[in-house]
């Protein structure tokens, strides 16, 4: 083989471009995670913020129904899964949520709703 054939830089560019290009693809798969999980955070938030409300207003009395049982459907409907739901006083209502997010990741979410704490 010729000296001068190794020492030139033919093809440098084609490998550089390529890890320029691996290590782009893999920031943008780390961004759509990061995005779907908050997406997922976003949705644990509003089925429990939604369930809170539904459960403080039939522990009111204002709804038919068993606050609990009735923020578990508000909460499924949203698909979420309730962990925790808790009517500590009369009309005040707390709920924990869990959304699974992609990749195995679980996003929670706590929600109380009812009159002002004094």
């Amino acid at each position: 083989m010729d000296r001068q054939t190794l020492t030139t830089d033919d093809g440098a560019s084609t490998a550089m471009m390529l890890t320029v290009f691996a290590a782009l693809m893999l920031l943008l798969a780390a961004a759509l995670t990061l995005i779907q999980v908050h997406v997922a955070a976003s949705r644990a938030a509003v089925a429990a913020d939604l369930a809170a409300l539904a459960a403080a207003d039939a522990a009111r009395g204002l709804m038919i129904a068993e606050p609990c049982s009735l923020a578990a459907d508000t909460v499924a409907a949203h698909g979420a899964h309730m962990t925790e739901c808790d009517i500590s006083a009369p009309g005040v209502a707390h709920i924990y949520v869990q959304v699974e997010a992609p990749m195995g990741f679980m996003t929670t979410a706590e929600s109380r709703a009812g009159p002002k704490l004094p």
